[in-house]
């Protein structure tokens, strides 16, 4: 069902504000990890990630398309799964953007794509209704710890409901694996995916089939999305790209620009000059 794309007075007030204030980027480790991004938002090529992602026009309409060549659909929101590919333009318009790695939230982009039968689902009519009068009280605001909190508690229960999900995998091994999963790991394993495999006593070949079966992505694709957010997090205390990419165990700058453009469609120029507008959140939200 296509929504209506007649901005209210409260939308359009957040237009203006787009363009006098900076954007806001609040970053909660986890796990499970989640980011939230509020700001003018960028065109950016096609890509796709391992976080659920949720978006929002908050002035406007967002268009999106899961290929090159395909025609854009224009929405009010979108909820795109883990690795489903997706390509934005917002260029310039008041957008609110959410990615994390909630399980349950991949449950509840899945059961949305299931119903409706798009490639990217909107959002339902009154969940987008509640987050979008959540967002608006907070746009252009500082956002510190309590209130961070807060608006990820809102954002999370809208979501999924008021009872926080259990994150855990289900298989223990998975769960173990993923405790090790630390920066200075990333940074000194040469052979991370072996190391895990013996960590829960599990030939490499048997690890990677089950790692798929509980998290939805290969072992790769998760080890990938770390070392990106242990690159933006060094980065955010001033690190140049060189440094963030070898503290993030890349080979190279030109090694973590490309896996940026393919995860985030965009240069890590376009995310790391503005990272001191980056809030790290200490709480996990879910």
């Amino acid at each position: 069902m296509r929504e209506s794309l007649s901005p209210d007075a409260g939308a359009r007030a957040a237009a203006r504000a787009a363009i006098a204030r900076p954007a806001t980027v609040l970053f909660w480790p986890g796990p499970p990890l989640h980011v939230m991004f509020m700001g003018a938002g960028q065109s950016l090529a096609l890509h796709r990630h391992y976080a659920t992602q949720i978006s929002i026009g908050l002035g406007a309409a967002l268009r999106m398309r899961t290929r090159v060549g395909a025609p854009f659909v224009e929405q009010r929101s979108f909820v795109v799964g883990p690795d489903v590919p997706h390509q934005v333009e917002a260029a310039g318009a008041p957008t609110f953007g959410f990615w994390s790695e909630s399980r349950a939230l991949a449950a509840f982009a899945h059961r949305l794509r299931a119903a409706s039968g798009a490639e990217l689902p909107a959002l339902p009519a009154d969940t987008l209704g509640a987050l979008m009068s959540a967002l608006l009280a907070s746009w252009g605001r500082a956002q510190d710890e309590e209130a961070g909190q807060a608006l990820l508690a809102h954002i999370l229960a809208t979501l999924l409901g008021p009872c926080p999900p259990d994150e855990r995998p289900d298989d223990p091994r998975i769960a173990s694996a993923l405790a090790q999963v630390t920066p200075q790991f990333l940074i000194e394993q040469p052979r991370p995916i072996a190391s895990l495999a013996a960590h829960v006593h599990l030939s490499a070949s048997r690890f990677r089939h089950l790692f798929r079966s509980e998290m939805g992505m290969s072992v790769q694709g998760y080890l990938r999305w770390q070392r990106l957010f242990v690159a933006l997090r060094t980065s955010i205390r001033g690190a140049s790209l060189t440094e963030a990419a070898h503290t993030a165990g890349f080979a190279d700058s030109a090694h973590l620009t490309r896996v940026v453009r393919a995860t985030f469609g965009l240069p890590p120029s376009r995310i790391f000059k503005h990272s001191h507008f980056v809030q790290v959140m200490l709480g996990a939200g879910c």
